[in-house]
Parts: structure tokens; sequence; C-alpha cells
């Protein structure tokens, strides 16, 4: 059979073919799908009276990068029972230093086959919290910052993984329960006076449960988390320094790359009525399979009276180690190993830098203005006082381990989301 030679050859007409099929199932797919989209920001500064730095970003010098981060969120209805979404953050990098980085925060897809339950596959955030899901989102709330004394004690925010959710509706109040279990890849900060800012990854598995109850005026939340964590680095995390038969030497039991943290919190968001309002969070840690490990336990406390669009409030919170952490960690400090002995006094010195110790309280004043509904302006002066040390502060390289020491923190931003 002649061909003409004009004819199109079949092979090269299948890509033709198939991009233009599914071009058009697209096409059809958008016309079904119905998309909303949101976004939100912050711009943030904030300046403390010491040279050291705080909370990674926080010194003399007036500082962007504590506070400000910009994100946008997609929501697609697939269909009655069936949904997804998508939400990105651009924001400092957690990886590197000096850095800004493009992440997602949420990936996941969501099944409703009734009011009561609600399944979701991906990654998304913890409701761990009770302003977990919301802390990218500053204006969503009236404080400059949630308290690190609280927030900064898991081991991740967010997690890839499977999360259920039973809600049952009672008379005037609704009853979540949420149950999760995922994996995270999180890189940590670490500082040590030797070797400066440093970040290793931390492969996590997390599983834990989240009861909330909400009525008009009060939110109560409890939940319980299980961390095990495999360390992406070596040697590991030290098992324990122990005192050795020579005056002033401590040396090291052994390593593990594999930890555990069980962690348990409790919230409550009280509106009493006439605009004033209660926020109360507390969290126990409890870190396994190394001496050295984030044994603590804090909270905060914040009254918040609204008047109109000004919100003033004052907040306090802690943190702090137990008091065997305490003693190791002293111990360390305190520690005179012979010189003769090559990094030995290198090498205790590192451990006590790299425990996650705490030993802190704060005390704060603030208040928000809503420019409209959709956006606020945020002023705080923040007083923190460092007992016997604690891993925010990035003590001097060279010197003593910062102690005893009070930090002011003044903070400025604007948020919006809409």
């Amino acid at each position: 059979m002649l061909k003409h030679p004009n004819a199109p050859q079949l092979p090269r007409l299948l890509p033709r073919l198939l991009a233009t099929g599914l071009l058009a199932l697209a096409a059809q797919a958008a016309q079904a799908v119905d998309l909303s989209w949101s976004a939100f920001g912050t711009i943030g500064a904030a300046v403390s009276d010491r040279p050291f730095t705080y909370q990674r970003f926080i010194t003399d010098r007036p500082s962007f990068e504590r506070d400000t981060v910009f994100g946008a969120q997609v929501d697609a209805h697939l269909a009655p029972e069936w949904s997804a979404t998508l939400q990105a953050k651009l924001a400092p990098s957690l990886r590197k230093a000096d850095r800004w980085d493009l992440s997602a925060s949420w990936a996941f897809v969501s099944w409703r086959p009734s009011n009561e339950w609600l399944v979701r596959v991906g990654k998304l955030r913890m409701p761990f919290y009770l302003f977990s899901e919301n802390l990218d989102v500053g204006q969503s709330y009236e404080l400059a910052r949630m308290p690190m004394e609280t927030y900064a004690i898991a081991p991740a925010t967010d997690t890839t993984g499977l999360y259920v959710t039973r809600t049952w509706m009672l008379p005037d109040s609704e009853l979540n329960l949420d149950v999760f279990s995922g994996k995270a890849r999180v890189h940590h900060r670490f500082y040590m006076r030797d070797v400066g800012e440093d970040f290793k990854y931390v492969n996590t598995q997390l599983t834990g449960a989240v009861l909330t109850w909400r009525s008009d005026t009060l939110t109560l939340r409890a939940a319980a988390l299980q961390a095990r964590s495999k360390l992406g680095f070596e040697p590991g995390y030290t098992v324990d320094w122990v005192p050795a038969p020579m005056p002033g030497v401590y040396v090291p039991t052994g390593f593990t790359d594999r930890i555990v943290n069980d962690i348990l919190t409790l919230g409550a968001d009280w509106r009493i009525g006439g605009g004033w309002r209660v926020l109360a969070e507390y969290e126990r840690n409890i870190q396994h399979k190394t001496e050295l490990g984030a044994n603590t336990y804090g909270g905060h406390v914040a009254l918040l009276k609204t008047i109109e669009r000004w919100t003033p409030y004052v907040v306090a919170a802690t943190l702090k180690s137990t008091s065997a952490q305490r003693k190791l960690r002293n111990e360390l400090l305190s520690a005179d190993p012979p010189a003769f002995i090559p990094g030995l006094a290198q090498g205790i010195r590192m451990a006590a830098d790299g425990m996650p110790y705490y030993d802190q309280d704060s005390i704060g004043i603030g208040a928000s203005y809503a420019l409209t509904p959709h956006s606020k302006i945020k002023a705080e002066w923040m007083h923190t006082r460092i007992g016997d040390g604690s891993v925010m502060v990035d003590s001097p390289a060279g010197g003593p381990s910062i102690a005893n020491k009070s930090i002011n923190v003044l903070s400025l931003s604007y948020s919006f989301a809409f």
C-alpha cells in the first residue's frame, strides 16, 4: 500500500495524541476541582541588650531573621469526601546558616467519610500545642511570638504519615481525638564554643495522640508523643560522662545513635468574658538512652485583655532541666583535667555545651493592634533570666558558659493573612 508523502507517521503522532488527551483531561478536572488559596506572613524585627546570640538570631544588633516568614496555601476540593492541601513557606533555613529555604509545611490528602471521621495522609503539623497548627500565621494570635520555653521542646513540628481524627459533637461543645504516626527528617542546630554553629540531621519516628475539648469560651488540650530518633551523624550522642580515678577527669561511657523522647503537654485557652483571656500550657519531656538528654519541664501563662482593636498582654514562662541534668552539667563545666591528656578538656567542654540544658525564666509585656481583620502590628518587651545556663544562648568562643545573666528583648512585627 502506497503512503502519501505528507501522511503523518503513527510513532510521531502518539506523543502529540497523548499530550492532547492529558490536556483535555486536566481541563475537565480543573473545572471539577474547587480550588481555594490563602497567604500569610510576618515581617518581624528583634533586638536585645546583649552581644551574645539568643534564640539563634537575636543579638544587640536588630535582626529580621528571628520572626520573619512568608507562606501560601492551596486547598483543592476534589469530591464531597476528598480534598488536598499544600502549604509552602519561606523562612530562615533549618539546615544551614545565613540562608533562607522554601519548604512544604503541609502536603496531604484528606478523606472525610462522615462528619465524625477525618483521615489525612501526607505531611502535616502535629497538633501538639494550642497554636501548633497556626504557629507560622502570626496574625492568628496576639502574642508577638509563642514562648520558646514551651514551643521549642518538641523534637519535630511536622511529620509525614497517617493522621486519624474522631469528632464527638456534644451539647454546646466538641471533643476531638487526633491519633497520628509518621516520620520526620529534621535538622537540629548545635552550638559549641569550640566549633561554633553546626546542623545535623535526625530521622525521627513520631507516634502520638491529642485530645481536645472546645466550647465557645474554653479550649482544653492534652497530648502525648513518643519520638524515636536515629542520629544521622557519628559517633552520636554520648551515653554518659563519668568520673575517672584521676582527679578532674571525666570520660565517656559509650555512644548511641538512637534516642527516645516521651513528651506530655497540657494546654488551656479560656475566654473569661469582658475581653479577658487566659492562655496556659505545660510540657514535660523525658529523654532516654543518654544521661545527657533533654529531661525538661516548663510552660507559660499569659493574661490578655482586648479593648476594641488593642490587645495588651502579660506573659510568664519557665523552662528547667531536671536536677540530675544540672548536676552532671555543672560537674563537666567545672572539670579540670590534666593538660598532658590531649583533647580531653575540649571533649568534656563540648559534652557540656552539647547538652540540651535549660534553666531560664521569662516575663514579658506586649500588645497587638488590629489594623484590619486580616493584619496586626505587635510589640513586646521580654525579660529573660538565665540561671545555670541554656542552649538557647550561644556562649562566646573562648569564654565561660553564659550563666546568671539577664536578657532584654524588644520585638516589633507586622503580620497578615488573607
